[in-house]
């Protein structure tokens, strides 16, 4: 008898030692961070009418289209700089990296006139191959009206676009509604901005999905679109465009009553939205040492901010980009990073990572 009560104990003894060091193993991981990648190419051109498209790979593919549509009165741009990848990914991202995004790849005082942005086709998980980018749907209010209020403050007119069908998949094409549905009630509160309905302008080209053969869709499975789809999808974005600009949608605040004796003309207007927005733009920089970062020339390609580090980005037109901690340490796969203090898991891959504490 005592034998046995001498094993059961050692048994549970055991087990409550490898329990133990299950739970520490489990408290030292966190999830990886994703490396922000730049923001826009260039600053802005004197005389021209800034905009800028924030968004994922289908805005990547009609933002040539409308800066074409818009004409040289236009200077068109996409943030994230990217032309490989999902551009701005899921709203959580994209929040993350918002201020990098509002900046030029060398965080160069800059501003806009009008600014469009849009999130969903990632945050549903479309692919269902990288698990980091789903957002619940309360995170994604949450996070849009976050980005809204930040890009309100930048004094630009603001608009969203809803996001396009997923043609192949009934279970994530009605996510893609739920979502919609979301991100246009978050955009009707005020204060409201106006909306492109991108999904409904596909729905009359192609019909409700699902749908295996459409003339402006990619070929299937796929969310993306043909050469002559992204023209399609851009006649909706321009309009907007033009219309935030010609304030049919006046979305700058604050917004106060104004007489004759207190009108200000567009121009006056503009240099106001400008100078709000590089004083923004200026915070990012402080007067504080920006990290730079070089290729394998030596050539300085893209700039960080204080407290960043530089860091490979597979998916970055430069080939660079940031982890927004200090003395982060890079997970080699062009996408995610640890924080000091952490090193990366041996599994690490674009899909997903996580970090583990130093012992």
């Amino acid at each position: 008898m005592n034998f046995c009560f001498f094993l059961v104990s050692c048994l549970l003894i055991v087990a409550s030692v490898c329990s133990l060091r299950t739970n520490n193993s489990h408290s030292a991981m966190r999830p990886a961070d994703r490396i922000c990648k730049p923001g826009r190419p260039l600053k802005r051109t004197p005389g021209k009418i800034s905009c800028l498209i924030i968004g994922d790979s289908i805005s990547i593919g009609y933002t040539p289209w409308v800066a074409k549509m818009l004409g040289p009165d236009y200077q068109v741009q996409h943030a994230p700089w990217d032309h490989s990848d999902g551009g701005a990914l899921d709203s959580k991202y994209g929040l993350q990296c918002l201020n990098l995004f509002l900046s030029t790849a060398m965080l160069e005082p800059t501003s806009y006139d009008v600014i469009i942005f849009n999130f969903g086709l990632h945050d549903i998980s479309y692919g269902g191959i990288f698990p980091e980018e789903h957002v619940a749907p309360v995170a994604y209010a949450k996070n849009l009206a976050d980005i809204k209020s930040i890009l309100l403050s930048t004094r630009a007119k603001v608009g969203y676009v809803l996001t396009t069908p997923v043609p192949y998949n009934i279970t994530l094409n009605n996510r893609v509604k739920q979502y919609n549905i979301i991100a246009r009630d978050v955009m009707n509160e005020e204060p409201a901005i106006a909306t492109a309905d991108l999904y409904t302008w596909v729905v009359e080209a192609c019909g409700d999905p699902p749908y295996l053969h459409c003339l402006i869709a990619d070929k299937q499975p796929s969310p993306h679109y043909t050469s002559q789809g992204y023209e399609y999808l851009s006649e909706r974005i321009k309009d907007l465009i033009q219309d935030l600009f010609q304030g049919l949608h006046d979305n700058i605040i604050p917004k106060k009553p104004r007489n004759n004796s207190q009108f200000t003309d567009d121009i006056t207007q503009r240099k106001l939205a400008n100078s709000c927005s590089q004083k923004r733009a200026k915070s990012l920089i402080t007067d504080k040492p920006v990290v730079s970062c070089t290729d394998k020339t030596g050539k300085v390609v893209t700039v960080c901010p204080y407290n960043s580090t530089c860091c490979d980005s597979l998916y970055s037109s430069t080939g660079q980009g940031c982890c927004l901690t200090p003395q982060a340490v890079p997970c080699g796969d062009g996408k995610h990073c640890c924080p000091a203090g952490f090193e990366c898991d041996s599994s690490c891959s674009i899909y997903t990572c996580s970090c583990k504490e130093k012992m």
